[in-house]
């Protein structure tokens, strides 16, 4: 799937989607009401002040799951899976690029005007940090957890073989560690 809209979008990761020209709006009222042409399958755009459910990103969603299957008939993938399920994964996809592209959108600023683009990017690296920063510390805590849980197995081991008093306070130790979780 990643390959798919790196191919059909022209992106690599999540934060290239925030350049993406949304469909013309005339083009979308066209299909929708008027019976239009609908999306080009050459130059995929998706109607991004809609969900994933309006009938042009419906369209183009189908467009990418046909591209898919084919693929998968080309290539001679091992696993086949029903078109329901590829779906899911490209509306689960949609989403999340069409938040990282809304989130790119300039903002009311407190004086009720619109953002500059240095003011939206500036948010947006504030935004990565603040991510970054968030990653960091659960990274952290998750590895020190696993120290603890690594020493206390250890150490219970070590006792338990030497049958040492203290056994049972190692045993209550591990066993609160590992209650308690990251």
């Amino acid at each position: 799937v990643r390959r798919l809209f790196k191919e059909k979008l022209a992106i690599t990761q999540d934060l290239d989607f925030i350049t993406h020209r949304p469909a013309a709006t005339e083009d979308v009222f066209v299909y929708e009401y008027e019976d239009g042409p609908g999306p080009d399958r050459n130059n995929l755009a998706f109607d991004l002040t809609q969900n994933y459910s309006s009938p042009w990103n419906t369209r183009i969603l189908e467009l990418l799951c046909q591209e898919l299957q084919a693929r998968r008939e080309e290539e001679n993938w091992p696993i086949k899976k029903s078109d329901n399920y590829i779906m899911d994964i490209l509306r689960e996809r949609y989403k999340r690029l069409r938040t990282v592209w809304r989130n790119a959108q300039p903002k009311l600023t407190s004086k009720g005007v619109l953002e500059t683009p240095a003011e939206t990017e500036a948010r947006l690296v504030e935004g990565r940090l603040q991510t970054g920063k968030e990653s960091r510390q659960a990274n952290r805590r998750r590895n020190k957890y696993h120290r603890r849980v690594m020493v206390l197995d250890e150490m219970v081991k070590l006792k338990s073989e030497v049958q040492d008093d203290d056994l049972q306070s190692w045993k209550w130790l591990q066993s609160l560690i590992k209650t308690l979780g990251e």
